[in-house]
């Protein structure tokens, strides 16, 4: 959620609430208010209608004196020394037509030698009109005042937050194999200048960093290099001598471990790479005809573990990646099936709109799954192995938007391709 709406979910919040209780209060204080005003008027009315009363000389049960008032009088036998009460009630109301809510005065009195209890009857509908009218006005009140309030955020967010969102778009564009400086907005906002200035030391030290990484990985595998071609050459020569059997399997060693040594180095200066995005360059190929040539490269190691190959092409995908990382990939994925494969055992190829499987016979699985992906993680106790080549793979496919995912059934195991 951006930061903009947030803020206005909270002010909205806000303002509901205090609206809420703003208006419940208001309405209570004014419904109080006139409350107190009728009353007022119910007792100016109670004395002037005795008043009057005392001079008539028939009286009747009903009067209507004025629009909305209701008087009415009850004969008593005896004084019921009732005092003054107040009540609201529903009555008919004449003119309307219909029940409304009124207010009511009862009381008692001596008129002409008799008692009565009268009882005074006030509409409240101007009551109830009023309130509506002033509850509809702060409603709309309220409603503009929200719109008002997001409007208003709204425009003082694009224009506080313009440097930040700047920042963010070149954070965003920053690729830290072709660095840009980083082109700060002016603002009056200390914190943002904070940021930018903070940005712009981090950026700095990362470029150099990486820069010294880099000089680093390629200093370092240039000079294991010679001193690994040596040991492997020295090694060559020593097997071609006439030593003793003992000797032989030490100098057989020293070769394995320098050869190990030596695609060790080159597997982790490809991962670098990777990871440092220096394969940039993609292009779109057919990846059903790239992979009927890799297939062709694979049919001898396949024929001398006497390995069955089926192929089932459903697509023609074209895919786009860098033709370097895309030779890796596919060499991996074939040269893994092969290699954790079983004598007489099979390779299966299916390849559809937006997947390749890649299914073989092999041993029961002995680490985790989840471990397969990580380096120097490997499903074998053999020492050529250098644990790099699913980790290469899981790279490749992060880099170029592709996932890659691991099947087995004791043993019947399965990588799936998708992109």
């Amino acid at each position: 959620m951006k930061l903009l709406d947030i803020a206005n979910r909270y002010y909205l919040i806000t303002l509901v609430f205090v609206f809420t209780i703003g208006s419940l209060g208001a309405y209570y204080v004014l419904k109080s208010i006139i409350n107190h005003e009728f009353n007022e008027k119910l007792y100016a009315e109670q004395a002037q209608l005795v008043y009057e009363l005392r001079n008539f000389e028939n009286l009747q049960r009903t009067y209507y004196l004025n629009i909305g008032d209701v008087i009415e009088l009850e004969e008593a036998t005896q004084n019921p020394e009732l005092a003054p009460v107040l009540k609201d009630t529903i009555m008919y109301d004449q003119y309307e037509k219909k029940e409304l809510p009124f207010r009511m005065l009862t009381f008692s009195d001596e008129i002409n030698g008799k008692y009565y209890i009268i009882s005074i009857s006030k509409s409240l509908l101007p009551n109830l009109d009023l309130i509506q009218g002033v509850t509809e006005i702060m409603i709309g009140l309220a409603l503009i005042l929200m719109l008002a309030l997001g409007l208003l955020n709204r425009l003082i967010f694009q224009k506080l937050w313009s440097p930040f969102h700047h920042i963010i778009l070149q954070l965003q564009a920053f690729k830290i194999s072709h660095p840009v400086p980083l082109n700060k907005e002016e603002t009056d906002v200390e914190e943002f200048n904070q940021l930018g200035q903070v940005l712009e030391e981090m950026i700095s030290k990362s470029i150099r960093d990486y820069k010294n990484l880099k000089e680093y990985t390629e200093n370092t595998s240039h000079e294991i290099q010679t001193p690994l071609a040596i040991i492997k050459n020295k090694a060559e020569m020593l097997l071609q001598e006439p030593l003793k059997e003992e000797q032989l399997t030490e100098v057989s060693k020293i070769y394995e471990a320098a050869t190990r040594l030596s695609r060790l180095k080159d597997g982790l200066s490809l991962l670098t790479k990777i990871e440092n995005n220096q394969y940039v360059e993609a292009q779109e190929f057919c990846l059903k005809d790239f992979l009927e040539t890799k297939l062709q490269t694979f049919e001898e190691l396949m024929e001398i573990k006497n390995i069955t190959l089926e192929k089932e092409f459903l697509a023609e995908p074209k895919v786009i990646i860098n033709q370097d990382l895309a030779h890796i990939l596919i060499n991996n994925l074939l040269s893994n099936a092969i290699k954790h494969n079983v004598n007489n055992g099979w390779i299966k190829v299916k390849l559809q709109k937006n997947k390749l499987t890649i299914s073989n016979s092999g041993n029961t699985l002995i680490v985790s799954p989840e471990e397969l992906f990580e380096r120097f993680k490997r499903n074998t106790d053999n020492r050529e192995s250098t644990g790099l080549g699913l980790s290469l793979i899981k790279r490749i496919c992060e880099h170029n938007n592709m996932s890659i995912a691991y099947n087995h059934q004791k043993t019947h195991h399965e990588l799936i391709l998708s992109w």
